[in-house]
């Protein structure tokens, strides 16, 4: 009968770490997408803003399911990251709007960027005390990567459009190529059991 229950909890220990590796790879290919669209628009790949305006709000619907998953499952860091993602994706085609409309608020929408290049700051700090040392990395990267565009915002809106532009590609691009590096290994860990691509994983 001991057997059986061990069993049963082990089964259910397993279903949960599935159902946090799922909203992490989900967001984190999320992540991705929205990291390698930015930066290739940054290092001027394509000059078109209206796909990567008309995508965030689906993606940010996306971390926004990927915040749920990770606060059913108690998963307090996640839900932080996602949830902070998920809110900037939502309100980013307002905000664009709020600033260039008719007030021209740049200012405002740069300090909107930079506070949550500040949070995500935070959040790499507090990372540090998780096994997953390349998380922290991410945040960081993903932290200096809000920064400057907020301050590249603010330059565009002043005519100066260029200034910033290819720091903003190259911090952009290399959040979502982290980002798909770490969805590809917490992939490949759940499946095989073991460590494959190396996450920089502490004991």
């Amino acid at each position: 009968m001991s057997t059986e229950i061990g069993e049963i909890i082990m089964a259910e220990e397993r279903n949960t770490h599935v159902k946090v590796a799922m909203a992490e790879v989900l967001g984190l290919y999320m992540i991705a997408l929205v990291g390698i669209l930015v930066g290739s628009y940054g290092l001027k790949v394509f000059d078109g803003l209206g796909v990567i305006i008309n995508i965030a709000m689906y993606l940010g619907l996306g971390l926004l399911v990927c915040t749920i998953i990770a606060f059913w499952n108690e998963n307090l860091l996640l839900t932080g990251i996602f949830g902070i993602l998920a809110v900037f994706l939502l309100s980013f085609s307002p905000m664009v709007s709020g600033a260039m409309g008719s007030f021209g608020d740049f200012q405002s929408a740069m300090t909107y960027m930079v506070f949550i290049g500040l949070l995500l700051w935070v959040m790499a700090l507090v990372s540090l005390m998780q096994p997953v040392k390349i998380l922290p990395v991410l945040l960081f990267i993903a932290g200096l990567a809000f920064m400057f565009l907020g301050m590249w915002f603010n330059d565009f809106g002043h005519g100066n459009g260029d200034n910033l532009r290819a720091v903003v590609g190259v911090l952009w691009m290399l959040t979502g190529l982290i980002a798909t590096y770490m969805a590809a290994a917490i992939t490949m860990l759940v499946m095989k059991g073991k460590p494959v691509l190396p996450l920089l994983i502490s004991k």
